[in-house]
């Protein structure tokens, strides 16, 4: 140290009471702003984990003619597909836990075949039965389904299928559409 330098030490340590110092240290940031801003981070990346598990959790449902017109599904995607049974299109593998069938709109000739590999249980599957499904479109065209819903024919019958019911409690001899049991059927 050379003599300027102690000297000015000397006289900054020598400021008289009452009197405040020329030199002032600061921060950056205070107390309130340093919280403020750790608060908006945790407020950005849970705005942000919030978005991108929504983003991966919806599904895009589609009709059987949308789902044979749209492109295959990248890996971590899923759609949904909903339509009726199409008659004599159900067949279960040996292992149980295999099906195969194909879907229709109510009113659509096109046909989406469909793969479903996990536990069936005895489900009301028929031709009337609207069948509501969660997986992915293949590369071949087929749809790989992962998750499995049949609402019930009884609680959502369109007027046609309620007009034939209608017509055999009034006594119409007419047998219903509906087959005896899809799972007695095996590859």
């Amino acid at each position: 140290m050379t003599n300027e330098d102690t000297d000015r030490q000397r006289n900054e340590s020598e400021v008289a009471p009452g009197v405040t110092s020329p030199v002032r240290t600061t921060t950056l940031m205070g107390p309130r702003a340093k919280l403020g801003f750790a608060l908006v981070l945790v407020a950005a990346a849970l705005a942000y984990f919030a978005f991108t598990a929504f983003q991966g959790a919806t599904v895009s449902y589609l009709s059987v003619a949308q789902a044979l017109s749209e492109s295959p599904t990248a890996d971590d995607r899923q759609v949904g597909v909903s339509g009726k049974l199409v008659r004599d299109s159900y067949v279960r593998d040996a292992d149980g836990l295999t099906a195969h069938f194909a879907l229709k709109d109510e009113d659509g000739t096109e046909q989406l075949a469909v793969v479903y590999r996990g536990e069936i249980g005895q489900v009301f599957f028929n031709d009337h039965s609207e069948i509501i499904l969660q997986g992915q479109k293949l590369v071949d065209g087929s749809f790989n389904a992962d998750n499995l819903t049949v609402r019930c024919p009884s609680k959502y019958l369109t007027e046609a299928e309620q007009a034939e019911i209608d017509a055999q409690n009034a006594g119409s001899h007419i047998a219903p559409p509906y087959q005896p049991d899809y799972f007695d059927r095996e590859a």
